[in-house]
């Protein structure tokens, strides 16, 4: 299976993107199409400790 890159929030809808596969994961645009507060890149680990629920989107 090949890497997909976009991932979503499926409780909020805010929108990720992870360049790398097992990379850092980084915040794309909020639900709402907003600009996210912090555009840092963070671990799997640390957005699954924040209640994150990330799916791909095909």
């Amino acid at each position: 299976m090949a890497h997909l890159r976009r991932l979503v929030d499926v409780r909020t809808g805010d929108e990720f993107d992870q360049p790398v596969p097992f990379g850092l994961v980084y915040p794309v645009c909020n639900a709402d199409g907003s600009a996210p507060p912090s555009q840092r890149g963070r671990t799997w680990e640390h957005l699954v400790a924040c209640d994150r629920e990330l799916r791909q989107v095909s």
